[in-house]
Parts: C-alpha cells; sequence; structure tokens
C-alpha cells in the first residue's frame, strides 16, 4: 500500500503549538473566571431563604406565588434540600411582623423575600446587612424604602406595583361602565391610613374622581364581619362603587368583600384578577404570578453574589384589565364594547 506523506513547514509546526498554548490558556483563564461569576456561592452549601408574609393563614396568592418562586429558581439550577432552602415564616398581624423578622435574623438567613409593602418595611427595620427582595411592594420611593427605584442602595430591592399611578384608572373604569355613577367609596384598611402608599393612592383616586364628578368617600373598614353592615350604610350614603386598596387582608377577604357588594348593588373595582376570580367585579393591576417570577431571578442573582443595592427595583411592565361578566350581570350592569375589547381576561 502506497502512503502520501505531507511534509509540513517549519513555521506550521510553531503556528500550530502556538495556538495550542493559546487555547489551553484561555481555558485556564475561563475555569478561574466561574467562581467569580457566583462568588457568594460556596461549595457544598445551603442557602436559606425566609419567606415573610401575613395574615396567618396566608391568601391563597401567598401559596401560589410561592410555588412560582420556587419553580424559576429550580429552572435556575437550584436544588431544595441541597444547594437551597425555602422557608415560609408567617405573622398574625402587620404589629407582630418585626418579631417574625427578629427571629428570621436571630437565625441567620441568606436571603429575606417580603409579600407587600409592610413585609419589606419591617424586614429592612430589623436588618440592615441580610438582603432583602421585595416581590410584590406599592411604590417603595413613596413608602420610603428605598432612596430611588434605579439606584436602590443598602439590602433591599425588588419590584413594585407602582400603586399611586393606577389607582385613578380603576375610577375611569367605574365611570365607563356606569355613566351616571357620582360617589365611590374607597375602601382601606384603617390601620394603615397614615401609610405614605395609603396617602397617595387615596389621593390619585380622589384626583381621578373629582375630574370625573364624583365624590370619593373614604370607608375604613376591614373584617369579614363587618363588610355587610358597612357596605349597606355606604349604599343608603348614595355611593354607587368601591374601588379596593392593595392589602392581603383584602386578598384574603375578597370573597366576603364581593358578595356584601353584590348584596348591597356595589360595582367593585379591585388591583388583582384573583380577587376578580373570587366574585369581584372588575381588577386593573399588575400580575403577581409575573411579579414571583421575577422576585426569583433577583434571589438568585443575589445568592450568586450581586448586591441588592446596586439591583435597580423592576416595574410592571403591563396591567391587566379582567372583568367578571357573572357579576356584572347580577349587579345588572352592561359592560361596553370599549371595555370589553381592552380587557386581557373575561369571566363568564
Amino acid at each position: 500500500m502506497t502512503r502520501l506523506r505531507i511534509a509540513e513547514h517549519p513555521e506550521g509546526t510553531r503556528l500550530r503549538n502556538g495556538l495550542a498554548r493559546l487555547c489551553t490558556l484561555a481555558l485556564a483563564l475561563a475555569l478561574l473566571a466561574v467562581p467569580l461569576a457566583g462568588e457568594a456561592q460556596q461549595a457544598g452549601k445551603m442557602y436559606r431563604i425566609a419567606y415573610g408574609t401575613f395574615p396567618t393563614p396566608p391568601p391563597p396568592t401567598s401559596f401560589a406565588g410561592l410555588e412560582a418562586f420556587r419553580q424559576v429558581l429550580r429552572d435556575l439550577g437550584w436544588i431544595e434540600g441541597k444547594t437551597l432552602a425555602i422557608e415560609m415564616r408567617t405573622a398574625e398581624s402587620e404589629k407582630t411582623l418585626p418579631e417574625v423578622f427578629a427571629q428570621v435574623v436571630r437565625e441567620q438567613f441568606d436571603l429575606i423575600v417580603t409579600t407587600n409593602t409592610p413585609a419589606a418595611l419591617a424586614a429592612q427595620a430589623a436588618t440592615r446587612t441580610i438582603p432583602i427582595v421585595a416581590a410584590v411592594s406599592c411604590d417603595p420611593v413613596e413608602a420610603n424604602v428605598v432612596g430611588s427605584l434605579a439606584h436602590p442602595g443598602g439590602n433591599l430591592t425588588g419590584l413594585t406595583l407602582i400603586t399611586s399611578e393606577v389607582a385613578g384608572k380603576r375610577i375611569e373604569f367605574l365611570k365607563e361602565i356606569i355613566p351616571q355613577l357620582s360617589r365611590v367609596a374607597a375602601l382601606y384598611n384603617p390601620d394603615s391610613r397614615t401609610f405614605p402608599v395609603t396617602v397617595a393612592w387615596v389621593t390619585q383616586s380622589e384626583t381621578a374622581a373629582r375630574a370625573l364628578g364624583i365624590e370619593l368617600q373614604r370607608a375604613e373598614v376591614i373584617g369579614v364581619d363587618r363588610y355587610d353592615a358597612a357596605f349597606a350604610a355606604l349604599k343608603k350614603a348614595g355611593v354607587g362603587a368601591i374601588t379596593v386598596t392593595e392589602g392581603p387582608r383584602y386578598m384574603l377577604q375578597a370573597p366576603q368583600i364581593a358578595a356584601a357588594a353584590v348584596k348591597h348593588g356595589l360595582a367593585t373595582v379591585f388591583p388583582f384578577r384573583e380577587q376578580v376570580e373570587a366574585g369581584g367585579l372588575m381588577s386593573y393591576g399588575a400580575n403577581m404570578i409575573e411579579m414571583w417570577q421575577r422576585a426569583a431571578h433577583f434571589a438568585d442573582r443575589i445568592l450568586r453574589g450581586a448586591k441588592p443595592g446596586d439591583l435597580p427595583l423592576e416595574q410592571p411592565t403591563k396591567f391587566e384589565l379582567v372583568i367578571n361578566l357573572r357579576t356584572a350581570t347580577a349587579l345588572k350592569l352592561t359592560i361596553p364594547p370599549t371595555l370589553r375589547v381592552r380587557a386581557d381576561q373575561i369571566i363568564e
């Protein structure tokens, strides 16, 4: 058998050897860079996340949000029970949140995730060193949680609902459904009447109502045993609809609020789709599940070494309009075609 042999020029040999050495050096540098990308991760360590929420028991959305949060972390490579542990810590009320987070700090968790603005405030008051991700917060700048959305600084970052900017839009939607509407009640927790976010929400609602020739009446009510009597009194006072502020208890008690409102012929607008699914007439706000999914990305980056104060807070890119036609029928209301077209979801 004849073999064909091609001689190689010495310059080619040197070039090939040089390229080989460069590849080896590049590989070595790449391997050295891996720990830098996740410098906070320690080999063999299980990171602990405290999921802080209230009230007890938490609303169903808290559990749905937690599962969405967990799923994204699994997709990002975290393994619960091996590299990650998530523990839910609940408070009975806003007043007991400081005690819950004080215990979290004593137990030296690696990260705190909060479900609402009061929880974020309580967590931040408890620690300035443990990173905090506010998965759902209502205008943290207004609430003095952070200095700015772009440069939060400190140990907290996450997502904001920017409540005050959508409050007025909810009043506009009510007026579109009920053209003769002259009085709307603003329902909020009496314990939070001086809370900066509540003040901003009420102010924005009043401004929008005034522009539409509507009188806004403040309604400081919370408690499943109080809605029936309170709504009866509102109806007697000439109120035709209710706008409900964000809040974990209003999420938990949405079925009772919706039922009492229908009983007394009052239209309702809520912040979240889950409250419309529970019987409310309409909602306009951010998608909470999507916010929890984004919160997981914040947690992932922080556990891999990013500083929370360097991560800008994110705002919703879309607000959903959800309408419940069954509730509209019960209230003998007709949803205008223009509003139907704009709706992201119609429950029939």
